[in-house]
């Protein structure tokens, strides 16, 4: 495993475990959780252009094929992986809805291994099994009242993560022939494009949009997008999906250590065990 795949996951993984608390002050009962991943979009396509035109100029232009893999990316995978999770946060707390979303090295692996039919060597298996462990313990499935509300969410996050893993095994049809950053715009802005055409009332509540969603959009796009989204593609150029999938459950403990210091939500000693079962699973897999 490079080094330094393994590191670019790992910030990757960090910083998108930061999401939830932007996106829980970030939006109200007329600005929603898609409203302001819009006003997120469009801040990140403003500032990717601006980056892709100064320094990756000539690769913006793009054959049919790849400007075909780029909409699919963007337009289908990224644009369902993000509305479902966001729109998970209105049901679960930042822990509960990371972990769903995580479930999906899991699904990379079994795919990866049934059509691509490539090996997962037992150790990979046994980090997928110890992170998707120390995961539940996190979550503290035991004692959640399971609610309608929880059920939508629920169902909104295990969508989240069959998306993120089709946006992750498909990276790999991109990656090799196409910079990082020049993904994440275009992917950004097929999204963007998307999100338009069913969310059009958006422009209608820009009325509504105060300083604190102009802030938290900014940081969703900078910390939560623009870096650690060009990070996982590098990640999965150098080590593949499975191993970046397996390393981004890192989120997950980063979600919940996050969400306690940042949104009050308090961590039993069972989701402290479970962040550390977590953390071993990548240690783990790093050194084998």
């Amino acid at each position: 495993m490079k080094t330094r795949g393994f590191i670019y996951a790992v910030i990757s993984a960090v910083l998108f475990g930061s999401a939830g608390i932007f996106v829980k002050e970030g939006y109200s009962s007329n600005f929603s959780p898609v409203d302001l991943l819009m006003l997120q979009y469009i801040i990140a396509g403003v500032i990717l252009f601006l980056i892709c035109l100064i320094r990756y100029k000539d690769s913006l232009k793009l054959t049919k094929t790849m400007f075909k893999k780029l909409f699919i990316q963007g337009a289908i995978f990224n644009t369902l992986m993000t509305v479902f999770f966001y729109t998970s946060f209105k049901y679960l707390t930042a822990a509960e809805a990371t972990l769903l979303l995580y479930t999906y090295p899991s699904m990379v692996a079994i795919y990866t291994s049934l059509f691509k039919k490539s090996r997962i060597g037992y150790k990979k298996v046994v980090s997928i099994l110890f992170s998707f462990v120390g995961s539940v313990l996190v979550l503290n499935l035991f004692s959640i009242e399971l609610t309608r509300g929880i059920y939508k969410g629920i169902i909104y996050g295990l969508l989240s993560a069959v998306f993120y893993s089709a946006m992750n095994i498909y990276a790999e049809e991109i990656v090799e022939d196409v910079n990082e950053l020049v993904i994440t715009f275009y992917t950004t802005m097929f999204s963007l494009i998307v999100l338009f055409i069913f969310n059009y009332k958006f422009i209608l509540k820009l009325s509504y949009v105060d300083f604190v969603s102009i802030k938290n959009a900014l940081n969703l796009a900078l910390f939560c997008e623009i870096i650690p989204l060009t990070l996982l593609y590098s990640a999965i150029k150098h080590i593949g999906p499975v191993s970046t999938s397996i390393i981004s459950t890192l989120e997950i403990p980063s979600s919940a250590i996050l969400g306690a210091v940042f949104l009050g939500e308090i961590l039993s000693p069972i989701q402290i065990f479970g962040i550390l079962i977590v953390v071993l699973s990548i240690i783990y897999l790093k050194k084998s």
